[in-house]
């Protein structure tokens, strides 16, 4: 498992792409069914890639609760979290773990 900072770090990193995510599902909702593209929430700070959802499926992500973050296919952690779920090669789930959960509850934009 990663140092407590390693998880901190992470989960701040991701909760960062998530609150820009929240703006473009803000701006994209009833705009269109099709995709939008989303930030990749993954830990890694210097990932600008994008995520092809559908309103719907980024909706569905965040219901899910604070700890868990869409990321592009690969661009998973093992130190700092789990894989849950996704849709085959657009994008993964992924739940974060311990130290980096509880950073990333608290920086939720939903709570």
């Amino acid at each position: 498992m990663a140092t407590d900072s390693r998880q901190e770090r992470a989960a701040r990193n991701q909760s960062l792409f998530r609150e820009v995510n929240e703006r473009i599902d803000s701006t994209a909702t009833g705009l269109s069914p099709m995709f939008t593209e989303f930030m990749c929430e993954c830990a890694d700070d210097s990932c600008f890639e994008h995520v092809s959802l559908t309103s719907e499926e980024y909706s569905s992500v965040r219901k899910m609760g604070p700890v868990f973050f869409l990321v592009k296919p690969r661009h998973v952690y093992l130190d700092v979290e789990r894989v849950v779920g996704g849709e085959g090669d657009r994008y993964e789930i992924v739940e974060k773990q311990e130290v980096a959960a509880q950073v990333a509850a608290e920086l939720d934009p939903r709570s």
